[in-house]
Formats: C-alpha cells, sequence, structure tokens
C-alpha cells in the first residue's frame, strides 16, 4: 500500500511540477550573459513568431562554439549556448519577464515561449 501511496505521490508532483522534472533551472539572480562583445554574427534570421519579429544572431565562439543571441522586437530575450557547433545545443537562457536578468535555464530538447512582454 505505501508503495503505491509513494507513486501516486511522484505522478502527482511530476504533472504539477512538470518544469523540475524536465530539467528547467531557475537563478533568481540570473544566469551569466555571453559575452559577444567583439563578436560579428556569422548568421542573422529574421521571422515573424506570434506577431513578433525575431532576430535570432549566432556567433562563433573564441572557444570553438557558438552563441545565438535571441531578439523579439529589438528585445534581447534569450540566448541559446553550445560549447561544440554539434547539435543539440547546451542550454537556453530567457528572461522571462523583462527585467535584464535570464532567471530561466533550459535543456536544448525544451521548447520556449516568446516572452509577453516582448510584443507590448
Amino acid at each position: 500500500m505505501r508503495i503505491i501511496f509513494f507513486i501516486c505521490s511522484g505522478i502527482l508532483i511530476f504533472l504539477i511540477f512538470p518544469a523540475f522534472s524536465l530539467g528547467e533551472e531557475i537563478n533568481p539572480n540570473g544566469w551569466p550573459v555571453p559575452d559577444l562583445r567583439g563578436l560579428t554574427p556569422y548568421s542573422i534570421n529574421i521571422k515573424v513568431v506570434d506577431g513578433v519579429e525575431k532576430i535570432v544572431e549566432t556567433f562563433d565562439t573564441p572557444g570553438g562554439g557558438h552563441v545565438a543571441r535571441i531578439r523579439g522586437n529589438g528585445r534581447i530575450f534569450a540566448y541559446a549556448v553550445d560549447a561544440d557547433q554539434e547539435p543539440p545545443i547546451d542550454y537556453l537562457i530567457l528572461d522571462p519577464e523583462g527585467s535584464g536578468k535570464f532567471t530561466r535555464r533550459l535543456k536544448s530538447v525544451e521548447s520556449y515561449k516568446i516572452p509577453e512582454w516582448v510584443s507590448h
């Protein structure tokens, strides 16, 4: 009976806190932003997503990886970081509130939505 209780509790926790189970990490102080000073993007992609002009600028890094800076309507809301240039990316940091702090860190397999503050 206890085993069934623990299994059901685990499933309930997974349903209530799916971000935790998917590996999302929250840092209230913000994750460090990649230093792109002096770098020139080798690729710039522009498309409209949910009414937002989304611009992805991709940079080679001195360490042999690459970083993508992601803007929506001219506002930076995310960075995708990859140390080895081989798929998948290592992680994505996201500024969910427009505070300038990139407090959410997602694994490469997780999807994200453009934050609401970008479209306002």
